[in-house]
């Protein structure tokens, strides 16, 4: 899947613009191909969401021609400005129509499997939580309007509703209980 002008510039004005309205760390990360990812100017095969650049920024200039070299996909720094909550599709989305979401609105993106809740950063993932994930402390995560697996990513809730502030994660995880509980409920007619 080659990167086509309109979606490079794209890339470059998001990575642009989360470093310049949120203040978060950017990095140009790997390509996805359509097959596979791969380091994009070195065909080398890289992991799914690898940086190719070793330094994340909130330089605008610098990620500006970054995105000249490698306009591939946006990776955002977990662990500062954001920790991230992934949860698989139905899970997710589910949870952000329950009370404990309305009541605390996080930036969530998605992809075609899974949903991105960014949360504030420092608090752990409860176990119960089947399916979810945490991102933190200098992971690398996908941001739109990367291109992945099956698709490429947008944002449900965009960070603009919520001022680019993270979201509440113990709401988010209160939002994901409530949730798994409601559709594990039989359907009734």
């Amino acid at each position: 899947m080659p990167t086509t002008p309109t979606l490079r510039t794209r890339l470059q004005e998001a990575a642009c613009d989360y470093a310049h309205l949120a203040d978060w760390q950017i990095v140009p990360g790997s390509v996805w191909t359509g097959t596979e990812y791969t380091r994009g100017h070195t065909n080398r095969i890289a992991g799914e969401f690898e940086p190719v650049f070793p330094r994340p920024t909130r330089d605008v200039r610098r990620l500006h021609s970054l995105w000249k070299i490698a306009p591939y996909s946006v990776l955002g720094v977990a662990g500062q400005a954001f920790d991230v909550i992934s949860a698989p599709l139905v899970l997710g989305v589910a949870a952000t129509r329950t009370a404990p979401f309305r009541r605390s609105i996080a930036p969530a993106s998605l992809s075609p499997d899974r949903i991105r809740f960014l949360v504030r950063p420092g608090i752990p993932l409860a176990t119960d939580l089947l399916g979810a994930e945490l991102c933190t402390a200098g992971e690398c995560v996908p941001l739109p309007p990367s291109p992945v697996r099956g698709g490429a990513l947008t944002w449900w809730i965009s960070p603009l509703a919520t001022d680019w502030l993270a979201g509440d994660p113990l709401a988010i995880q209160a939002a994901l209980r409530e949730a798994a509980a409601d559709l594990r409920q039989p359907c009734s007619r």
